[in-house]
């Protein structure tokens, strides 16, 4: 019992003995050493989290605009029309009792008034001027039945046609390097510390109904005294570059060309047939009715293309297909262009050098998990972070015939 009572005595005065004597120095430094060591991996973890979640949001964020861009821009190519008829071509026969020039039926030929036209944007707008750099990759102007009108009547007696959705409109689209300022406000352009930002934007062309100007004298495909032939051709939107966005316009004078997306590198369009066709016993690829991309349906056949389909080959047609990709860079790789004139020209020289054999559209875009597309390595070995939206558009008055 002794034995047992002393025992629980001594270890009661070791209990008090500690409680009194507390922590020691050491002691208290390393647990402060532990917890600030796991206070910084805490921040380091959470801050890590935090940045990753901001560039996701931003990535998101940036590429969103590219997204509606893209899918605004198939939208309306795939409404693209040409409102084909028929007409008869005549040779002279005879000459009547009257003196009336009599003659007979030929053939039957394909005529429209209207045009579709893609290719290379310094082909097609005459009036680009600079480098490839300015105007990468390619353009496409058509006309759709998009009802864009005037939004305030000139006069009092001008007919009200804001609710006629199905006039017809010209539109297209094309990628321009330039400045900010005709979009911000008009006091920052007055300001010497807000200097203007550069970017490439995917610009639209798209004038009212009204001012559709393939109607108009001078513009008119179609030669009246010989309605056989085309002259006239591309006129209609070369004002695409000059009736731009001003920082001044008002409702009743609003532009017919602005941007709808930012940090877009180029537009790469080829048109296609459905399946391959023959000609001549040789089988065409899908590409061939325009291997090098250009498309123009007032030509009987497209540069660097065969006669396909008879003596009209494909003047006065829709291509049903268009292979297109829309190359969008991310913000900071906008940026690192944007501060780099030379890399910029280097960059945007070599890319748009790159897409001109549609026969290598792949090799040249994005390539293979084995073999990387030329585009690909260049912008990556610059270090440009890049996204590529890419679909085939069905043009839903393509009635592919001859």
């Amino acid at each position: 019992m002794k034995a047992g009572y002393y025992s629980r005595s001594i270890a009661l005065s070791l209990s008090r003995y500690r409680l009194e004597r507390g922590f020691t120095l050491v002691e208290l430094m390393v647990s402060i050493a532990i917890l600030v060591i796991l206070m910084m991996v805490m921040t380091q973890f959470v801050g890590l989290v935090q940045r990753n979640w901001v560039r996701s949001n931003a990535r998101v964020s940036q590429f969103r605009e590219a997204r509606l861009a893209f899918d605004t821009f198939t939208r309306h190519v795939s409404q693209a029309t040409l409102n084909t008829y028929w007409e008869s071509a005549s040779d002279p026969f005879r000459t009547d009792a009257a003196g009336q020039q009599v003659t007979r039926a030929r053939a039957n030929l394909r005529q429209s008034e209207l045009q579709f036209v893609c290719g290379p944007t310094m082909r097609l707008l005459t009036s680009a001027g600079g480098s490839k750099a300015d105007y990468p990759g390619h353009a496409i102007f058509f006309q759709a039945p998009l009802g864009v009108t005037r939004l305030v009547a000139s006069t009092a007696a001008q007919a009200n046609t804001e609710n006629m959705v199905n006039l017809l409109c010209g539109r297209g689209y094309f990628v321009e390097w330039g400045d900010d300022k005709p979009y911000r406000p008009p006091f920052l352009n007055q300001l010497n510390s807000v200097p203007p930002r550069f970017r490439l934007r995917l610009m639209e062309y798209s004038p009212t109904a009204e001012m559709n100007r393939i109607y108009a004298d001078g513009f008119r495909l179609i030669d009246p005294a010989d309605r056989t032939k085309i002259k006239n051709t591309r006129l209609w939107f070369q004002d695409a570059l000059t009736a731009t966005v001003r920082d001044n316009e008002t409702s009743a004078s609003r532009a017919f060309t602005r941007p709808i997306a930012e940090n877009i590198l180029a537009l790469v369009i080829s048109p296609r047939v459905e399946i391959n066709t023959a000609a001549g016993g040789a089988v065409q690829q899908p590409f061939a009715i325009a291997p090098q991309y250009e498309f123009d349906s007032t030509l009987i056949t497209s540069p660097g293309a065969t006669l396909i389909g008879g003596p009209q080959g494909t003047q006065h047609q829709l291509p049903p297909l268009l292979r297109v990709s829309m190359v969008v860079l991310d913000q900071r790789a906008a940026e690192t262009l944007s501060g780099n004139e030379t890399l910029r020209k280097q960059v945007l020289d070599q890319a748009s050098s790159l897409f001109a054999s549609a026969a290598e559209y792949d090799s040249d875009l994005e390539g293979t998990p084995e073999q990387p597309g030329k585009l690909k390595q260049l912008l990556m070995s610059n270090r440009l972070d890049y996204r590529v939206f890419a679909t085939t558009i069905a043009l839903k008055q393509g009635r592919w015939s001859f």
